[in-house]
């Protein structure tokens, strides 16, 4: 008998991409799956898009009729699904071919790992190819096995790769709710209990568009905590030897490098003076790191300044980390 994957789909106003998103899934060179699409409130044609693909796939279509969030939305295709192994796909992204024959062979031949990721590459919001591979061209290479130590330091998972076992929710619970998104604490969590592996392939389309739910990206002013920094002391809280088992030190720095993140989000939208906050928040984790004070001094200058250097900050960071993303 064929393993049952079951793909969730959140999607909130995706008219203009859910379609491509589905046919990517009907391409699939493995046919064991069923594909629930979370609607949370959409008020576009998403819902018409949708059903127009019943009764040539295994579809169940939920729907809320006021949005509920991300995490929630993924919370209810998990608990509505009936699959021995779930996957995610966001109704921006894709999947090549083989995506789900190369990860459920992964986790057949694997059974120490309890969930699989892979390469995979970026695209704008036309599918032009931004990076053929997200590995190679940010020369970043990742662990498989008891990764946590890693995964805690960098959210090198992107969600639309990934393929888990159904034990994971059952054991450890559902994505937490109380944050944004849930799905870097979520990993987290599995890390902390089972083994994650990668596959070196590049099995999925990540696109990268302006109305899109981005996690660098700023909501507004009084949200001036980085969303994965909210992940972070979640995953503190729950396991406290965390703490002692990587530093302090380490902590500190991983919790710094979250606030410049935010902090080149922020600058790079011009907004200088929440900059210039989180700046000095990444200072106070990290006081000896200089390119904190540098994006802090910038933040400090004059609009018409601010301007020019908004656009070196913008080529510097294209060529250290183009089409950057937070998995």
């Amino acid at each position: 008998m064929k393993p049952k994957v079951s793909i969730v789909m959140p999607v909130l106003n995706g008219q203009r991409f859910i379609a491509e998103a589905i046919q990517s899934i009907l391409a699939q060179t493995y046919d064991c799956y069923e594909l629930l699409v979370i609607d949370d409130g959409s008020t576009d044609a998403t819902a018409q898009t949708v059903k127009s693909f019943a009764g040539i796939l295994d579809l169940k279509y939920l729907r809320h009729d006021a949005p509920h969030g991300i995490a929630p939305s993924m919370n209810d295709g998990v608990r509505n699904s009936t699959g021995d192994m779930i996957a995610f796909l966001d109704h921006d992204d894709a999947w090549f071919p083989e995506f789900l024959e190369t990860q459920v062979s992964y986790l057949q031949n694997h059974p120490d790992a309890a969930m699989v990721h892979s390469d995979f590459q970026t695209i704008d919001v036309n599918g032009n190819v931004i990076e053929e591979s997200v590995a190679v061209c940010r020369n970043r290479k990742r662990p498989s096995g008891r990764v946590f130590p890693q995964l805690f330091m960098d959210s090198f998972i992107v969600g639309n790769s990934v393929l888990i076992r159904r034990e994971c929710f059952t054991r450890l619970g559902l994505f937490d709710e109380s944050l944004r998104w849930g799905d870097y604490h979520m990993w987290m969590r599995i890390a902390r209990n089972y083994n994650i592996d990668y596959v070196d392939k590049v099995l999925t389309k990540y696109r990268q568009h302006s109305s899109q739910s981005t996690r660098t990206a700023p909501v507004n002013r009084s949200e001036l905590e980085p969303v994965g920094l909210s992940a972070i002391k979640k995953i503190l809280e729950l396991y406290p030897e965390i703490r002692r088992e990587v530093g302090e030190k380490a902590v500190r720095r991983r919790m710094a490098t979250l606030y410049f993140d935010m902090a080149c989000a922020w600058f790079s939208n011009g907004s200088s003076s929440s900059a210039r906050v989180c700046a000095g928040e990444a200072i106070r984790l990290w006081p000896a790191n200089a390119r904190y004070y540098i994006l802090y001094v910038a933040s400090l200058l004059r609009p018409s300044h601010a301007l020019a250097a908004r656009e070196g900050w913008r080529r510097v960071r294209s060529l250290v980390s183009p089409g950057r993303s937070v998995a």
